[in-house]
């Protein structure tokens, strides 16, 4: 598992995500320990979410222009395996 560190708005220095509690599929706790621990020491909670995909997962991608090409007539599918090399 790779390792995150966020920087706690108090102190400015690093913290630590220490566990994750999942609330949803797009949605998490992180719980966070400050790693300046003579100064501030803090432990805090902050929440994380997903909000959408620049680029879709290509297995996605995949599926969705098999599927659109898969309801399509077959006159329909051959002209859009037709590639134009004058482009």
């Amino acid at each position: 598992m790779q390792s995150y560190e966020i920087e706690l708005p108090y102190c400015e220095s690093k913290a630590i995500i220490t566990s994750r509690e999942n609330q949803s599929a797009d949605i998490a706790d992180l719980y966070c320990t400050c790693t300046n621990t003579k100064e501030c020491g803090a432990t805090f909670v902050t929440t994380i979410a997903f909000k959408h995909f620049l680029n879709p997962p290509r297995k996605d991608t995949a599926q969705m222009a098999a599927s659109l090409i898969k309801n399509l007539t077959k006159t329909e599918q051959l002209k859009s395996c037709h590639v134009d090399s004058s482009i």
